[in-house]
């Protein structure tokens, strides 16, 4: 199996530690390495076939932190255009070079048991020549509006779940109703044999494929400045978006293996713990002092200070949109 580690997000949802200069994946929330070194750690039992798909600004950062990946396996794009073009690019590329099975793995996430990890991606691959994709699914423990759902059937010839649709972050109501119809979560991990994947995202999606085509026919001939006019001229879009949610022969492998995107200040505390009696989360080099205050995100980093109460948690992103765009001297929407 070869392994696809997406890295190249940029991340509002954990400001002030997630910045542009410093998203997500660089950062070491839960231990002394970051969340991208970790997954890859994670990866290795399994296979040492790796790749990372980032941004050109962050190639240094990832060859830093996983000095053991040789530089031509980190597939570094001349701008940001979300997981869509990063995973069909990779695809096309994987195909010409002996079209291995490959797992697109977000580099942010975590799990408790990397065992049972490895496990979902091993059996989800047995399945890959008989989907079109295989996505890994996670039974919920609760109704979460923050979370995509795959509406999943069971098949009798089959030890995976058939993907009967995927339901992007629903409200609190329809996210009940999934979890008691027994949807899964979309862990967004995704297994397939890249030929076939490439056959069902040009069925679904022509336009977006043949322009990631022009991209990767401008890189491979060297011609970094056509390479990069493609590239930027690609619609920003997701591959759930692009190509799964539409999709055909999806199918599924439950993820029971501890999952948490670690996506949300909340999350951090479920996985860290809080940090006081009051079940507050305190990131911060200096003592804090908060009286009053239970519940909440307080968290101190390079592009400011966060104080935030987690059922306000929603409201952040756009917050911090707000932030920047006063920061660049734009006038508020």
């Amino acid at each position: 199996m070869r392994v696809l580690l997406l890295a190249g997000g940029g991340g509002t949802r954990l400001w002030p530690l997630s910045t542009d200069a410093t998203p997500k994946q660089f950062l070491a929330l839960l231990t002394g390495r970051s969340l991208l070194a970790d997954t890859a750690a994670r990866l290795e039992p399994l296979t040492r076939e790796i790749y990372v798909a980032t941004s050109e600004r962050h190639a240094a950062r990832v060859r830093e932190d996983l000095p053991s990946i040789p530089v031509e396996r980190i597939l570094a794009e001349p701008c940001r255009r979300n997981s869509g073009p990063a995973v069909l690019a990779a695809a096309i590329a994987f195909a010409r070079d002996g079209d291995p099975i490959t797992a697109a793995v977000p580099s942010d996430q975590t799990v408790a048991d990397a065992a049972a990890f490895r496990a979902s991606l091993s059996a989800a691959a047995e399945g890959a020549d008989t989907a079109s994709v295989v996505v890994l699914g996670v039974p919920p423990t609760r109704p979460e509006t923050d979370f995509g759902y795959l509406d999943v059937r069971p098949d009798a010839k089959s030890a995976s779940l058939s993907v009967f649709r995927f339901v992007e972050k629903p409200d609190p109501l329809r996210a009940e109703e999934l979890v008691r119809l027994g949807c899964l979560w979309n862990a967004g991990i995704f297994v397939f044999r890249p030929s076939r994947f490439l056959a069902e995202a040009r069925r679904v999606s022509a336009d977006l494929v043949a322009a990631v085509e022009r991209y990767e026919t401008a890189r491979v001939s060297g011609d970094r400045a056509a390479a990069s006019a493609a590239y930027e001229a690609l619609p920003d879009i997701s591959i759930d978006y692009a190509v799964m949610e539409k999709a055909a022969r999806v199918r599924a492998v439950p993820l029971r293996a501890g999952w948490s995107d670690a996506g949300t200040w909340r999350a951090v505390r479920e996985l860290k713990g809080a940090s006081d009696a009051h079940g507050n989360l305190i990131i911060s080099d200096q003592p804090v002092v908060a009286p009053g205050i239970s519940n909440s995100a307080i968290v101190i980093g390079p592009e400011g200070v966060l104080v935030m109460p987690f059922d306000r948690e929603r409201e952040l992103k756009a917050a911090v949109e707000a932030l920047r765009r006063e920061q660049a001297g734009e006038k508020p929407r």
